[in-house]
């Protein structure tokens, strides 16, 4: 293992319970796509994010994707974008993920509080948003926190795009890639989608392929 990997595992290590308790602020907001009541939420949700973002040194925008196509008067929430670091001499990533969530309540079957992060007494942590997708993005946030502290150089230039709609068909986001394609997008060497999962629990995956989807509509006339 590098010397400065070394130092960095160690620093994650240290810093854990503080990175527990950035997933369980941000679990406790309820940021439900879905559920036009929750807007405030969601909206909630992206500023919290982008204040998390700014606290790391991280340049930040809000930016507007205007109305819910159909919903007049209901606005979608802010696409999170971010930079961090502008070093000509390095790569730069862009991050994806989403900080939105499906709808939970515990009568859905949940043994805890969807929205309140459980940490139970094997170290497994339960709460909505906790894989699906705030914990992978606040993973990033994590990594350059424990590289700051640590005093090691990250390694490459982060470009971040976080929507809070992909769980409500990522409206809006299309618009935003087309419009920002030749712009803030340009400069980005690889894409990481930071919303999948792990095969297991002990070696992380890097998934490189999906099945696609295929949607029809059927019209029937007597």
């Amino acid at each position: 293992m590098a010397p400065q990997l070394d130092g960095f595992f160690k620093q994650v290590d240290t810093d854990a319970d503080h990175f527990i308790e950035r997933l369980r602020k941000a679990v406790a907001i309820p940021s439900i796509s879905a559920e036009p009541e929750r807007r405030p939420d969601v909206v909630k949700m992206g500023e919290w994010m982008a204040n998390e973002l700014k606290s790391l040194g991280a340049s930040v925008e809000l930016r507007d994707l205007g109305e819910q196509p159909g919903k007049p008067g209901l606005h979608l929430p802010p696409c999170v974008l971010a930079r961090y670091g502008n070093d000509k001499n390095k790569r730069t990533i862009l991050v994806y993920g989403h900080y939105d969530v499906q709808p939970a309540d515990k009568s859905d079957g949940w043994a805890t509080e969807p929205f309140d992060l459980t940490v139970d007494d094997k170290g497994r942590m339960f709460g909505r948003g906790s894989t699906d997708d705030k914990g992978p993005i606040l993973g990033w946030l994590n990594a350059i926190e424990a590289h700051q502290k640590a005093g090691i150089d990250f390694p490459v230039n982060l470009l971040m795009c976080f929507e809070g709609m992909e769980e409500y068909g990522s409206e809006g986001l299309d618009d935003l890639i087309v419009a920002e394609a030749k712009k803030y997008f340009a400069d980005a060497d690889a894409v990481c989608i930071s919303d999948n999962y792990w095969l297991g629990t002990e070696k992380p995956c890097l998934t490189y392929g999906l099945r696609g989807c295929n949607y029809y509509s059927i019209e029937v006339s007597p």
